[in-house]
């Protein structure tokens, strides 16, 4: 598994020349100028490691590669994150921002969740971490939250459901959470930072 993060401070306006014609006419959709860099930047990541391979997005929203090539996208702040590899995979990257984490965490956590948050030192922290990871595996699983984030439990890095079993693998760096779930346990796993010319 490798992912990838690309500064959108390092996009600018020529890019949009670089991404697929659907892609930059998603972008000039934008009203907000970091929104549109955040989908140019995607679609730079998307062609750098996947080539001119046609993405669509299937019934529950979840975006695929027609070459079969696993992947999954997600932004926050600055950062734009792509996550490819040879199994399903789901991602997601949250910069901490304040928040009432233990009102936010009722709405959206199981009871052995809540306990994890409510014993933690660092109940921000720890809701981000509860929250990537819970949103990583359902986009690895392709519901996303067409399914209720109740209906997952994420208090171990491995969820198993229906004989499948979802590793979850979580990086914090500066003020921001990154998870990643794949199926199938991928020891192997490379964060790069990329910059475009």
């Amino acid at each position: 598994m490798k992912l990838f993060l690309a500064d959108i401070h390092e996009i600018y306006p020529e890019h949009m020349l670089l991404i697929s014609p659907e892609r930059a006419e998603k972008a000039r959709r934008y009203r907000f100028p970091a929104d549109q860099k955040r989908c140019i930047a995607g679609g730079l990541l998307l062609r750098r490691f996947l080539g001119d391979v046609a993405v669509y997005t299937d019934s529950f929203g979840k975006p695929r590669a027609a070459s079969g090539v696993c992947f999954n996208l997600s932004h926050s702040g600055e950062w734009v994150l792509l996550a490819v590899s040879d199994k399903e995979i789901g991602c997601d990257i949250e910069r901490l921002h304040q928040a009432d984490a233990l009102r936010m965490g009722k709405v959206v956590f199981t009871e052995s969740e809540m306990a994890l948050l409510r014993g933690s030192r660092d109940h921000l922290g720890k809701f981000y971490e509860l929250w990537t990871k819970k949103e990583a595996l359902l986009k690895c699983m392709g519901k996303g939250f067409h399914r209720a984030a109740k209906s997952v439990d994420v208090c171990a890095d491995r969820f198993c459901e229906d004989g499948v079993t979802y590793y979850i693998k979580t990086i914090a760096f500066a003020d921001y959470t990154l998870s990643v779930c794949t199926q199938g346990e991928d020891s192997d796993c490379t964060l790069e930072i990329v910059h475009f010319d």
